[in-house]
C-alpha cells in the first residue's frame, strides 16, 4: 500500500510542478523582455551550495563581465548564500521566480544535468521532448572517468559539455553521441583558483564517494554495510593514531553531501581524527590545505593530483562499486591511476606512513601518469567557457 501512495504522491506532486512550469511559460512571453529577467544567464549547482564550476564561473562573470546579466540559483538558508550576495543576484530553488527564470533565460548552466530545474529528473524528461528554451551548458561537477549512459545524447540534450583531459574529450567523443561542437576540451573552471596562494596544513583528508544503494537506507542498514566496516577500520586502525600523534598530523573525513546523513556513525577515536558532520567547508579550500588524500572513486581525485599532492584509493568493494552504481570508463586505477590501489586498511596505513617518512613527495611513477594525463597548467577555464557560451548565441 505505501508504494503506490507515494507514488501517487510523486504524480501529484510532478502535476503541481508542470502547472507551474505552463503557467511560467505563458508569463515568460512578455517576462523575458523585462529587466528582470531580459538575457539571462541562470547559474546553479544543485540549489543549496556554490562550491564548485558554477560558482567559480558566475564569480568571473560578476566580475569581469559585469555586462552579462546573471543569476544564481541558491536558497537562502545556505552556507554559501552570502558569497552569492556579494557577487549578485540569488533566485531561492522552487519559487515562482525560479520557474520564471528557468523559463525565460537565454542560458541555463549548471555543474549538473537540469541542476537549474525545479526538478532534475522531471525537468530532464521534458527536456527529451524539446520543451525546455534556452542554450544549455553542462559544466561538470568533475573531470569524467566512469561509464555513465544516462549522459548519452539524446538523453540529454546540451548544447556545451565542458570536459578537461585529452582521454576523457575522446571517450565522451566515442561513446555519448552528442553532435558536432557541443562536447568541448575547455577544462574545469574552478582550476583557476587550484593554484592560488594557499596554506597547508598538517592535514590528510578522507574524501570517499557515495553509493546508490545505500543513499536511503536506515542508520542500521548503514552500519551493517561494507561501507561502513572499512572507513570505521581504518579511522580505529591501531596505527593510525599513533601516526598521527607521532607527525603532528589531523585526519579529517569528508562524506559526500549523498552520505552526510550518516556521519553521526563514525565516533572520533581520537582528538587528532575529525569526522565532518555537515557539509559546510568548501572541498576546494580542503584540497588546498590537505597534504594527503584518501578516496575511493571520486573525482576529486584528479583535482589532487593536478596539485601534485600524493593519494591513494582505498577500493575495498570496486567489483561492487561497478556492478552497482557506475560502469567503468577508459581510466582504469590499477593501470592509470595517480597512487596505489588499496584494498585494506593494512595497506592504506602503509601508504600514509610511507608518505610521512618522505615528507609527502610523490613517487615518480605517479608524478610520470599526472604529467601524460592533464593538459599543460592555465587559469583561463573560466573566460575560454564564456567564449564559448557567448558562441553559442
Amino acid at each position: 500500500m505505501r508504494d503506490p501512495m507515494k507514488r501517487f504522491c510523486r504524480y501529484i506532486r510532478y502535476a503541481g510542478m508542470l502547472l507551474r512550469y505552463a503557467l511560467a511559460l505563458l508569463i515568460g512571453i512578455f517576462a523575458r523582455h523585462t529587466p528582470a529577467y531580459r538575457d539571462l544567464w541562470l547559474f546553479a549547482e544543485r540549489g543549496y551550495d556554490a562550491q564548485d564550476n558554477a560558482f567559480f564561473l558566475f564569480q568571473f562573470v560578476r566580475q569581469k563581465h559585469p555586462d552579462i546579466h546573471a543569476a544564481y540559483l541558491i536558497g537562502r538558508e545556505c552556507p554559501d548564500y552570502g558569497n552569492i550576495i556579494r557577487l549578485g543576484k540569488a533566485i531561492e530553488p522552487g519559487s515562482f521566480s525560479h520557474y520564471l527564470a528557468f523559463a525565460c533565460a537565454k542560458v541555463k548552466i549548471s555543474t549538473h544535468i537540469m541542476g537549474y530545474s525545479p526538478h532534475m529528473y522531471l525537468f530532464t524528461m521534458l527536456d527529451s521532448h524539446r520543451l525546455v528554451p534556452g542554450r544549455k551548458v553542462f559544466l561538470q561537477h568533475g573531470i569524467l572517468f566512469n561509464h555513465i549512459p544516462t549522459l548519452y545524447y539524446p538523453r540529454i540534450r546540451v548544447d556545451l559539455f565542458v570536459c578537461s583531459a585529452g582521454r576523457e574529450y575522446q571517450a565522451i567523443l566515442d561513446h555519448y553521441g552528442h553532435p558536432q561542437g557541443v562536447v568541448q576540451p575547455i577544462g574545469l573552471c574552478r582550476y583557476d583558483h587550484l593554484f592560488q596562494e594557499h596554506t597547508e596544513k598538517r592535514q590528510i583528508l578522507i574524501l570517499p564517494t557515495w553509493r546508490a544503494a545505500l543513499r536511503d537506507c536506515s542508520r542500521e542498514a548503514f552500519q551493517a554495510s561494507a561501507y561502513f566496516h572499512f572507513f570505521d577500520s581504518l579511522l580505529r586502525h591501531p596505527q593510525m593514531a599513533e601516526l598521527l600523534e607521532q607527525y603532528h598530523y589531523t585526519l579529517l573525513v569528508q562524506l559526500h553531501p549523498e552520505m552526510q546523513r550518516f556521519a553521526a556513525c563514525f565516533s572520533s577515536v581520537h582528538p587528532r581524527i575529525k569526522i565532518q558532520a555537515t557539509n559546510t567547508q568548501n572541498v576546494q579550500q580542503l584540497l588546498l590545505e590537505s597534504k594527503l588524500l584518501i578516496t575511493d572513486y571520486s573525482s576529486i581525485f584528479f583535482d589532487f593530483a593536478y596539485l601534485g599532492k600524493p593519494l591513494a584509493y582505498y577500493a575495498f568493494d570496486e567489483a561492487y562499486f561497478f556492478a552497482t552504481h557506475y560502469q567503468r570508463g577508459y581510466f582504469d586505477l590499477e593501470e592509470d591511476g595517480f597512487g596505489p590501489v588499496c584494498r585494506h586498511p593494512d595497506e592504506v596505513l602503509q601508504f600514509i606512513k610511507e608518505r610521512l617518512a618522505d615528507n609527502m613527495r610523490v613517487p615518480a611513477l605517479y608524478r610520470a601518469r599526472a604529467k601524460g594525463f592533464f593538459p599543460p597548467r592555465r587559469t583561463d577555464h573560466c573566460s575560454r567557457t564564456v567564449s564559448a557560451i557567448r558562441a553559442l548565441l
